[in-house]
């Protein structure tokens, strides 16, 4: 299984993720993220855990999932919208090398 280093909580959210719960996320903001489905399918895994990395460092610092998703809030539309398609791509891998390990 691939595994990054990942900062605290973060690994967390990613797994909560692969099980279907995304706390950091409205669901209009998931929809929004994903209308184009050309630039979904673009990304790169190297490219998704830099951006989540990036992003989840400016928003760590908050102590609660409230105020992280208020900061996420913040962003400007198009870096909200790369996180959250980041962010997928990331709980996608993670799925992916959980049904790997299972065979």
């Amino acid at each position: 299984m691939r595994k990054l280093v990942e900062a605290p909580g973060l690994d967390q959210l990613i797994e909560a993720g692969s099980t279907g719960y995304f706390p950091l996320f409205y669901k209009d903001w998931i929809h929004e993220s994903f209308a184009d489905k050309a630039v979904v399918q673009k990304i790169s895994f190297s490219l998704a855990a830099e951006t989540v990395h990036r992003v989840y460092k400016q928003i760590e610092r908050h102590s609660s999932i409230e105020r992280k998703k208020t900061a996420i809030q913040a962003l400007k539309y198009e870096d909200r919208k790369d996180f959250i398609l980041s962010f997928m791509k990331m709980v996608e891998f993670r799925t992916l090398d959980k049904i790997r390990e299972l065979h």
